[in-house]
């Protein structure tokens, strides 16, 4: 009897594999011919690209293998669309500026990301906001933002950013058109945060730079010199020769060289507040 149960139960893991399988090659001809029709590339898989990612549905998922991968490009954004395995289906939009301010947009049902750098900035219609800079995120979710929420399909349940592409997840059950409906939802969330900030790269300001030169605007960045600094034999009057050989007007000049020389003293009180201002 045990025996007979244990080939029942064998026979019926086999029916369900072969069910899994069939259903899997069907939804990847599927894709295949909606990947064609759209004038887009298809690949069956790819075991790197899961890996580029990991926030959200891809977080901790690197290791699997991204199947029925399609790309292309709509309305000049390039983007990918491809299942992870028997998780989800991911959407992925590329910007053009990459930002180190990330966002995510979840449905309230959804579970809170597990991001120790996220923090919850507030609820937007049906989705709860996560940001990594609250202060960044206020200024982005202004009312674009709010009609933007209002008329995403409740079947993408999570969307967020991640450097230079902004991602959305749907279920693996999804169909062509739920497919359409992820591209234009992901790729509106991508022209909207094109006002975050863009990614600054110190190295850049080295690249293609000779030590030998001086660097652009250098002399320009150079600080004139202050004429309170000036040598002193600028700003003195500079020798009368033919001064008066009469005793009386001698007499004068000494008497004078001491008021002459206070003079230098008392200019910079004058110009030092015209050049010099306080740092804020």
């Amino acid at each position: 009897m045990w025996f007979g149960l244990a080939v029942i139960a064998l026979a019926g893991a086999g029916a369900l594999l072969y069910v899994d399988r069939t259903r899997r090659d069907q939804s990847g001809r599927v894709r295949q011919i909606w990947a064609k029709a759209q004038g887009y590339t298809y690949t069956a898989t790819d075991d790197l690209l899961a890996g580029e990612w990991h926030r959200a549905v891809m977080a901790k998922q690197d290791y699997l293998t991204a199947t029925d991968v399609v790309r292309g490009r709509r309305r000049g954004e390039q983007f990918v669309l491809f299942d992870l395995e028997e998780t989800a289906t991911i959407v992925a939009v590329r910007r053009e500026i990459g930002s180190d301010v990330d966002i995510d947009l979840r449905l309230k049902s959804t579970a809170p990301p597990k991001d120790g750098d996220l923090n919850l900035l507030g609820a937007i219609g049906s989705r709860v906001v996560f940001a990594t800079d609250l202060e960044i995120a206020r200024r982005v979710c202004d009312q674009r933002m709010v009609a933007f929420t209002e008329s995403v399909p409740p079947s993408i349940s999570m969307l967020w950013s991640e450097g230079q592409w902004t991602l959305g997840s749907l279920p693996v059950t999804s169909n062509g058109r739920d497919w359409d409906a992820a591209i234009e939802s992901v790729a509106r969330l991508s022209g909207i945060l094109h006002v975050l900030p863009p990614v600054t790269d110190p190295n850049e300001l080295e690249v293609d730079h000779d030590p030998s030169r001086p660097r652009p605007g250098a002399e320009k960045s150079r600080p004139t010199p202050d004429p309170v600094e000036q040598p002193r034999s600028r700003q003195e009057p500079p020798p009368r020769e033919s001064a008066p050989r009469e005793s009386a007007p001698r007499q004068d000049q000494s008497l004078r060289k001491p008021e002459a020389a206070d003079k230098p003293a008392q200019r910079p009180a004058s110009q030092r507040s015209g050049t010099i201002r306080p740092v804020d």
